[in-house]
């Protein structure tokens, strides 16, 4: 339940905390004025109310209030993300706790900074607990500003690698492109393995829409992995999209057998495989998928369209309820359900069940296929062709 509520609540109740010391202070500032005082009782000591202080205070809760509203920004949640964002903390941190010491060394008391309840010392009264004190909080404040330290030195790698590796697409593919070349330039002076760097670069390079760039970054990222999984799934991809699903096949063939775990090449290659009719083989790949994803219904959906196509009516409208229950706008249950009506032979129904998935896209090329061939079926040419006419042009977008 905790892990639901936002970072941004967390953040409102550290602020909030943070501000009540100053607020309390505003607030005793204005509620004991000289002029309000009871001339009946004795004057209070109001040595502690000074203009300075006052200021201070409102300075601090002036921050604290722009420091809320920061944190709902963009701004905020892209520098939280930066990996500066925690070596400015720890700084903040560090330099706070060796404030406590200057404090400590100025007035002669000191609070250590600990877990719970810490009691405060005195230097001439408990000198012992004072300089203990006083050496675990400089300890602790030189040990977190080196930590800040070594951050800040490692932030600007970092930032590079966050780029190089930008699973979010947070950035663009040239700025990926230009960080993944800085990292392979540095690593390759090193002589240090750079085959993830590589097989980034050619993300890059793929999401520019450059294959046979990334298909070369993807190669030469196998050459110095060959065990890598990623590398032959991201071939396969690139095949793919070249117009090689023989090879795309061995690429996500090859993945699976670098790691058995790898659900996305077998859903990869079951689709090449029920795309081209090898139902029995598309039917084992969706149900590996299935078998690690059990929440993924498009497994189950792609199985049932499978089913479909081998004539096993009863298991695909199994897959079809199954995914029906998670997902009942899943486009592919659509088409399955489109298809059940033309393998029973109710063309009529079919044409309005692809007719009804038109509406939302009529680009969508499987539903004119389908919806001419029941055309056909029923006799209706003039539809066929315009039907047919229709996909060409789709497919040529």
């Amino acid at each position: 339940m905790l892990k639901q509520i936002p970072i941004q609540v967390w953040l409102l109740i550290a602020i909030a905390a943070m501000a009540y010391l100053p607020a309390r202070y505003v607030f005793r500032f204005l509620t004991h004025s000289p002029s309000r005082r009871d001339i009946t009782r004795p004057a209070d000591n109001l040595d502690w109310r000074t203009p300075s202080k006052l200021y201070f205070n409102l300075a601090a809760l002036a921050v604290l209030a722009v420091s809320a509203i920061f944190i709902f920004t963009p701004a905020a949640a892209h520098f939280a993300q930066a990996p500066i964002f925690w070596p400015i903390v720890l700084l903040a941190f560090g330099v706070w706790t060796l404030s406590t010491v200057i404090r400590g060394f100025v007035c002669g008391v000191i609070q250590p900074i600990s877990r719970g309840y810490s009691p405060t010392f005195n230097r001439d009264s408990q000198p012992k607990r004072y300089w203990a004190s006083m050496g675990w909080n400089g300890l602790l404040g030189c040990l977190v500003l080196g930590g800040a330290v070594m951050g800040m030195i490692q932030s600007p790698a970092q930032a590079l690698e966050d780029r190089c590796y930008d699973d979010k697409t947070s950035h663009s593919p040239q700025e990926e492109l230009s960080a993944c070349n800085q990292l392979i330039s540095n690593r390759s002076k090193s002589g240090d393995d750079m085959s993830g760097y590589i097989n980034a670069r050619g993300n890059a390079y793929y999401r520019l829409g450059d294959y046979r760039r990334a298909e070369a970054d993807y190669t030469r990222a196998m050459q110095l992995d060959p065990k890598s999984s990623a590398s032959h799934y991201n071939l396969g991809l690139v095949d793919e999209q070249l117009g090689n699903r023989e090879r795309a096949i061995g690429d996500y063939t090859a993945a699976i057998a670098a790691s058995a775990d790898n659900a996305d090449a077998y859903m990869n290659r079951g689709l090449i495989y029920l795309d081209s009719g090898k139902f029995d083989q598309a039917v084992a790949d969706f149900t590996q998928v299935h078998q690690r994803r059990p929440d993924d219904a498009m497994a189950l959906a792609n199985r049932g369209i499978a089913y479909v196509w081998q004539h096993d009516r009863s298991r695909a409208e199994q897959d079809f309820a199954a995914v029906r229950k998670v997902d009942p706008g899943n486009l592919v249950l659509a088409h399955g359900d489109a298809l059940l009506s033309m393998n029973a032979g109710e063309f009529k129904t079919a044409v309005d069940q692809f007719t009804a998935i038109l509406k939302n896209d009529p680009t969508d090329t499987f539903s004119l296929g389908m919806r001419a061939l029941a055309y056909r079926q029923l006799g209706e040419q003039d539809k066929m062709q315009a039907d047919i006419a229709a996909m060409k042009r789709a497919s040529a977008q």
